[in-house]
């Protein structure tokens, strides 16, 4: 059936596109760039809000919270010139981690393009933040006429949903979003590829006989888990197999952490057991993972994995990651729930193995043990101020099972990911692939307002706070009743400790922070949230924390709890089994030594 015209302003048709594809959330800080298309917003406020950030930053980590947690997609819109630039970190996050979100930018009147107007980049080429954005984006569009954005629109949605998912962005000129034409606009089922990317049946008859062989088999569960919604396929196929279970950082909660076939993490920041696991397998099955130097430990042959030796089976929805950084016995371009469900078909010709009895399951059972036992004095340290160990083993006794964490990087990203537990797909929000300091806050807002049901806790330090907290004026203003739970040590504590374990007790820098007089300083996160309207508490008692985020989590209003924690070595360090090359320069003398000794295994 033909679609009538309709005479619509440029912002009008973007408008009418984001509320036909379910769009319910547009994080937005406005410009003179991008005045039109906020007003074509103004008619459309009970389908779509509005959500004010406060950077453009925190706009982007917003939507990508939100995504992660909701597997909704969100718009981020901001201004032209440094309110695009301001995207970028947020963007490169979403891409690394394969996140969609679209982002539009406001851009220069198409008559005045390469005149150098205000906020214009026009050198080497004329309004040229795209290029800029090019590498972190699946695709960008920069329409020159109104009538282009219906095609634009379908275009891009169908760029960040297909294959491997990621941000696209659209650089809107700004006389483009006010100009008026006829325009017909098809419904969105029309213009949307469907279904998933099967696997070639014989590779995977293939993988099934490697692992139906194995003695030790091992499966590692990557981002595309989760985003394919595969866990319970994975558990299946894991219970059929009798086979270990670890995960990369955005493969954290692919399977319960309470499951016996739960292996722990693998990788620099990984487990005894996680580690041990991949090392001793015999064939691996990989499933969306890249096997980035943080899971692999550098790459370090023996340490983490020890491929080709081990048979690698390797599912991947982007054949470009395949065989990248390992040998494939078996490579598998494909989609991982379609993948699975046809991997388990083949696994059910065979009967199911009896694995609880036998002594590779023992001795991985012994390996976790140890594991917890390792963790148990940091956990447990009558010392002050808190261990980062201890605020998290007190933060799991209290916080509910399906509680979604987000973390940022350094020592809260890493712990969480070897120490705390989780139990379910999207639990586990981080920054596992750019590891942005400033994602967990902004992120955590964006994720409770996509599962409003459920709580949700953001895990930070205090420099990751001092980048995006002022975000927690989004979360006042629209009443967002997320949980922050900040660990302030009054430093950059995972850098603090590679410069002192690394380079000499003498090697400290600006990690430690410090007034001119050689002070200690430490930020009051506290006093600045509740200046923003938030609530919240200090805390510097371990058996205070669990009554703190009661109270947080049944005000039902943005909370922060601040827990005053150790910046001094042993009490800070974290829990390091495998390998993370950071290189040391070779005048350090006995660092370089032990630094060769370690990286050589």
């Amino acid at each position: 059936m033909d679609q009538p015209t309709q005479r619509l302003t440029g912002g009008q048709i973007v408008t009418e596109y984001l509320v036909r594809e379910g769009v319910k959330y547009v994080f937005a800080i406005p410009g003179h760039g991008n005045t039109a298309l906020m007003d074509a917003f103004v008619d459309r406020q009970d389908e779509l809000t509005v959500i004010p950030a406060m950077h453009e930053q925190g706009a982007s980590h917003m939507a990508d919270g939100y995504y992660r947690a909701s597997g909704q997609v969100a718009a981020v819109c901001v201004t032209i010139g440094p309110g695009a630039t301001n995207t970028l970190t947020g963007i490169a996050t979403a891409f690394m981690d394969s996140m969609p979100q679209l982002v539009i930018t406001g851009a220069v009147h198409t008559y005045f393009t390469g005149k150098g107007v205000l906020q214009e980049i026009d050198r080497p080429h004329a309004d040229n933040f795209p290029r800029m954005a090019e590498p972190v984006v699946k695709r960008w569009f920069q329409p020159s006429h109104v009538e282009q954005l219906p095609e634009v629109m379908s275009h891009a949605f169908n760029a960040m949903l297909e294959g491997r998912r990621g941000p696209v962005l659209i650089n809107f000129p700004q006389d483009i979003q006010a100009e008026e034409a006829e325009v017909k606009l098809a419904p969105i089922e029309q213009r949307r590829p469907r279904g998933r990317l099967h696997g070639d049946p014989g590779e995977i008859a293939r993988a099934a006989q490697l692992l139906l062989s194995a003695v030790r088999p091992v499966i590692l569960a990557g981002g595309g888990v989760i985003a394919a919604e595969a866990t319970d396929l994975l558990v299946k196929v894991a219970e059929r197999l009798g086979a270990p279970v670890t995960t990369s950082f955005n493969g954290k909660g692919a399977i319960a952490e309470d499951h016996e076939l739960y292996a722990w993490p693998c990788g620099d920041m990984g487990s005894f057991s996680g580690n041990a696991m991949t090392r001793e397998a015999d064939v691996i099955l990989s499933l969306g993972c890249r096997f980035s130097d943080r899971v692999t430990s550098s790459y370090t042959q023996g340490v983490t994995f020890d491929i080709p030796k081990t048979k690698l089976i390797h599912v991947d929805i982007d054949g470009f990651e395949i065989g990248k950084n390992y040998p494939a016995e078996v490579g598998i371009l494909g989609d991982a729930h379609a993948v699975l469900s046809a991997l388990l078909t083949e696994l059910e010709k065979a009967p199911a193995r009896e694995y609880r009895g036998t002594e590779y399951f023992q001795r991985f059972q012994d390996l976790k043990a140890q594991w917890v036992e390792h963790l148990r004095p940091q956990q447990e340290a009558n010392h002050s101020p808190i261990t980062i160990s201890q605020a998290l083993a007190e933060a799991r006794k209290v916080l509910p099972r399906d509680t979604i964490i987000v973390t940022d990087s350094s020592c809260p990203q890493n712990q969480v990911y070897n120490e705390f537990p989780v139990y379910g797909p999207k639990q586990h929000l981080t920054a596992g692939g750019f590891s942005g300091i400033g994602f967990a806050l902004p992120a955590a807002i964006g994720a409770k307002l996509g599962a409003p049901d459920k709580p949700v806790v953001c895990i930070c330090g205090d420099g990751a706070f001092l980048q995006t907290g002022q975000e927690l004026a989004t979360a006042v203003m629209m009443g967002i009743p997320a949980v922050f739970l900040i660990l302030n040590n009054g430093g950059w504590c995972g850098i603090r400790n590679l410069q002192l374990n690394l380079f000499g007790e003498d090697r400290e820098l600006i990690t430690n922070f410090k007034t001119p007089d050689g002070n200690s300083w430490m930020a009051n996160c506290t006093d600045f949230a509740k200046s923003l309207g938030a609530a919240g508490e200090r805390v510097e008692n371990p058996a205070e924390i669990g009554n703190a985020l009661n109270r947080a989590l049944a005000s039902r209003q943005p909370y922060m709890v601040e827990v005053i924690c150790s910046l001094d070595r042993p009490w800070s360090n974290m829990h390091m089994t495998g390998w993370w090359d950071i290189t040391v320069p070779a005048n350090r003398g006995e660092y370089r030594e032990r630094y060769e000794k370690k990286r050589g295994f």
